[in-house]
Parts: C-alpha cells; sequence; structure tokens
C-alpha cells in the first residue's frame, strides 16, 4: 500500500515509518513544516499529489498538562486538525486510521472499557480534544471509510515518555514515589506500529484498542520494573494520586481491554526489548513526566 504517515516525525511516526517500509509497503511522511493538518487547504494538496491508498492520523497535540493552560491549541490540532482530516479523506475517498487515546474514557471502570463502550465524558482538556476528534471522524465519515486505534502509556526512542522520565529520576536520586492508584497497560511504539500494520493488510474498520498485553497495572508497578531492569540502586515507592498533584486531573481506570485473546507482547516482554534496543546508545533522559508517553 501507499500510506501517507501524518505525525511521522512523532514518537509513533519514527519507529513506524521503517517498520512499514520492511513490510513492504511505500510510506510518504508528512509532518509540520510541509503538512499541517490545521490548515484543510495545505491538506488536501499534499494529499492529492501523494497519490494514497489509506491515510494514518498520528499527528496531535500531546502534551496532557498543558492542554489545561493550551486548551485552545490542543482542540485546534487534535479536534479541528482531526476534523480537517477526516473532510480530507472524504473528498479523495480515502480510508482513514486515525489514533487516539485512553484519555478519552473518564476512567471510573475497574474492570477497564472495550472498543465498544462509549467514550466520555473525559477528564481533562486533552482527553477532551481527542475526543471531539473522534467525534468528527464518526460525523465525516461512514463507519467502512476509518479506523480509530486507541493505544496508552506509550513509550518509545524518540520522545518524551515515562520510561526515560523515570530513568532520569532513578538516576538522580535514592528514591522516588510514583503513584500506585492509576491504571492502563505500557504500549511500546514499535508495538503499536507492528498492530496499526496488521490492521492495515487487514482492512480493519471500526474502534480497536492496541496496548501492550498482561495489564491492567499502576504507575508505580511500570516504574519498579523499569529501576530493575536498569539495574539501578533507587527505591520505588507508592503514593496516592492526591500526593502528586498535576495540572490535569488523571483517569483511574482507565485500562484499555482488548476484547479475546490479547494481541501483541506482554508489557514486561515489550520493555526488555526496549531496553535492548536502546542498549549502546542509551535512552534519551531529558523529558520530563506528562508528555506524549500518557
Amino acid at each position: 500500500m501507499r500510506i501517507v504517515l501524518l505525525g511521522s516525525d512523532g514518537m509513533f511516526g519514527r519507529d513506524a515509518v521503517p517498520l512499514l517500509l520492511e513490510a513492504g509497503h511505500s510510506v510518504l511522511a508528512g509532518d509540520l513544516p510541509r503538512v499541517d493538518i490545521t490548515d484543510l487547504r495545505a491538506l488536501l494538496e499534499f494529499l492529492s499529489a501523494e497519490s494514497a491508498d489509506v491515510v494514518v492520523n498520528a499527528a496531535a497535540f500531546t502534551d496532557v498538562d498543558g492542554a489545561e493552560a493550551r486548551r485552545e491549541e490542543a482542540f485546534r490540532v487534535n479536534g479541528a486538525g482531526a476534523e480537517n482530516v477526516a473532510r480530507a479523506c472524504l473528498r479523495l475517498g480515502l480510508p482513514l486510521v486515525h489514533l487516539s487515546t485512553d484519555y478519552v474514557f473518564p476512567g471510573d471502570r475497574p474492570e477497564g472499557y472495550g472498543p465498544d463502550d462509549p467514550p466520555g465524558p473525559a477528564v481533562n482538556a486533552y482527553g477532551e480534544s481527542k475526543l471531539a476528534g473522534e467525534r468528527a471522524l464518526a460525523e465525516h465519515l461512514s463507519p467502512d471509510r476509518y479506523l480509530i486505534v486507541r493505544t496508552q502509556w506509550l513509550y518509545g526512542r524518540h520522545g518524551r515518555n515515562f520510561v526515560d522520565t523515570i530513568l532520569r529520576l532513578a538516576r538522580e536520586r535514592e528514591s522516588i514515589r510514583v503513584v500506585d492508584d492509576q491504571y492502563g497497560a505500557p504500549t511500546w511504539t514499535v508495538s503499536l506500529a507492528r498492530r496499526v500494520e496488521g490492521l492495515l493488510s487487514r482492512g480493519a474498520r471500526g474502534t480497536v484498542h492496541a496496548v501492550g498485553a498482561g495489564g491492567p497495572i499502576t504507575w508505580f508497578e511500570f516504574a519498579r520494573e523499569i529501576v530493575r531492569l536498569a539495574g539501578l540502586p533507587c527505591t520505588v515507592e507508592a503514593c496516592r494520586t492526591e500526593e502528586y498533584p498535576r495540572p490535569a486531573r488523571r483517569p483511574r481506570h482507565a485500562w484499555l481491554r482488548q476484547p479475546g485473546p490479547e494481541e501483541g507482547a506482554p508489557w514486561t516482554e515489550d520493555l526488555r526489548a526496549f531496553f535492548r534496543a536502546t542498549r549502546g546508545e542509551g535512552p534519551s533522559l531529558g523529558s520530563s513526566a506528562g508528555g506524549s508517553g500518557e
């Protein structure tokens, strides 16, 4: 297939491009400043010139805490921008695969959420903006023309994420405290890219959840395993959400369930594979919590 990947320079995109190429697809990379999803005219010109078979939209405003103060910008990208992509795909007759998030759910169900569970209300501006994008797809495209892929707790080599944050803090401190009452499933960008490629090849439509298998776990459990695999002497202690205030409220029980047998490797295996992939050059340690890793 000829795949247009919007957001190709992001954490997911930079791992997805080589994987899609290896699978035999042609990848037409699109990101700022070459293409801006908030500019419908420029987006139409870009997509018209590329003669694509399918569009994958991974372009997004992903700063969860920043979205509280920059709400208008978050909605401009995640809401209106996603709507522009849907409108362009409708006009050009292209199917659309759209990446979304667990933050479209309120997080009030300990059993988690399946793909068929209705989203909303979101508990923060980032989640509201991503939910607006999902709804725009459903408004402009028929169900047989789009696929929403929700993921969560994303980490990878090429962007701000929780793994890098924990490694940095564990090297700086003797002990760290991490919340132990928010539940989800860590997801490696490489595994998500493999899942997306499989969905593209099968022509999947509707809504799916693509997360690391073996969940749900808490951020504390995730951090403890990161520190253990890194062999660092830092102690990881559990705390409650109220003890670690953030600008954006987080959903506590937003685990994304995958109906039937879980697809993909358990999150622990993926984390070990991530460490092997970064060994020798080391993960980037300059990130902070609350970025695209959520």
